[in-house]
């Protein structure tokens, strides 16, 4: 362990904080992922720092590669690789094919120092990534070759050296976060704002049609499961609106020069036509069927990317 690092660990927690309130001065070059508030958390930063020290790592080198995601911190792919390299374990990353021929693979092998005859191997492949529903997304499409190696990285890791990572085991891609090529976060999935003001466009649609238009957009932005409370809801409304518009009118008063006459029934009940025969006994509203399209949709996407 280097001398900084022991410098560090050894001192008290007002020493440490006092050096924490001096980087987070440091303004934008703290990871925006360690703000709140348009401002460096210092205790975020001393959970980076803490996290480090638990790894062996320099505190900066921790500030660097190590984030903080709905309170549980999240490695970048590197930092993963120099920490298992630095236990003395051999890890090699390789790559063959292409994205464009379709048979693009990232091959990841550890070989640990205590346990030299067994090496233990992740492979990860555009198919892959599309079986677990992530090539859609933005990370994928911009770096697919760098997200399938980082997701081999990670795996190989958790599989042959739990122990170097002391529970630190998940990347920021993997944890929901956007991220550049290296694997290092650029912002936490809460930080992205919506591509459209979606309660505002749901609010405004007046027919079945329109929202199922506005749900394929919303779709194609993947914004629509964050948002399918507020479709459903209003798919509702409007099939409650065109159930109340269908409604009979009301029968007129009587006329009180008709005489009232006895009415006299059939002896047999007449037979059902055979239109009215056919007629469902519980017609489907709007809203089931709004759910039922969705849903044949949404299965017809997965057996298309499966």
């Amino acid at each position: 362990m280097s001398k900084e690092i022991t410098q560090y660990e050894a001192a008290g927690l007002d020493e440490k904080m006092r050096y924490v309130q001096t980087l987070s001065s440091a303004g934008d070059l703290i990871p925006k992922g360690l703000w709140t508030a348009g401002k460096p958390n210092p205790g975020k930063v001393l959970l980076v720092f803490e996290t480090g020290a638990m790894l062996g790592i320099h505190p900066i080198a921790a500030l660097s590669g190590i984030d903080i995601i709905e309170g549980k911190p999240a490695i970048s792919p590197g930092l993963m690789s120099g920490v298992i390299r630095k236990a003395g374990h051999k890890l090699r990353v390789t790559t063959r094919g292409s994205i464009k021929a379709g048979d693009f693979e990232a091959v990841v092998t550890l070989t640990r120092a205590d346990d030299p005859d067994f090496t233990y191997e992740a492979i990860w492949t555009m198919e892959r990534a599309t079986r677990a529903k992530l090539a859609h997304k933005d990370n994928w499409v911009k770096y697919p070759e760098a997200m399938c190696k980082a997701r081999a990285i990670s795996e190989v890791a958790r599989e042959g050296a739990e122990d170097c990572l002391m529970g630190v085991k998940y990347t920021p891609e993997e944890m929901g976060a956007l991220v550049n090529e290296s694997g290092e976060m650029v912002a936490t999935s809460e930080a992205i704002e919506p591509s459209e003001d979606w309660a505002a466009l749901v609010g405004a649609v007046t027919t079945t049609d329109d929202l199922k238009a506005l749900r394929d957009r919303a779709q194609a932005a993947d914004e629509y499961t964050a948002n399918r409370a507020l479709f459903l809801a209003r798919a509702g409304e409007l099939g409650r609106a065109g159930e109340a518009a269908a409604e009979p009118a009301a029968e007129p008063a009587p006329d009180d020069n008709v005489i009232d006459a006895e009415i006299v029934p059939d002896d047999e009940p007449a037979a059902p036509t055979e239109a009215a025969a056919a007629e469902p006994e519980d017609e489907e509203t709007e809203l089931q069927r709004y759910e039922r399209e969705t849903a044949a949709e949404f299965e017809s996407q997965a057996s298309t990317n499966g």
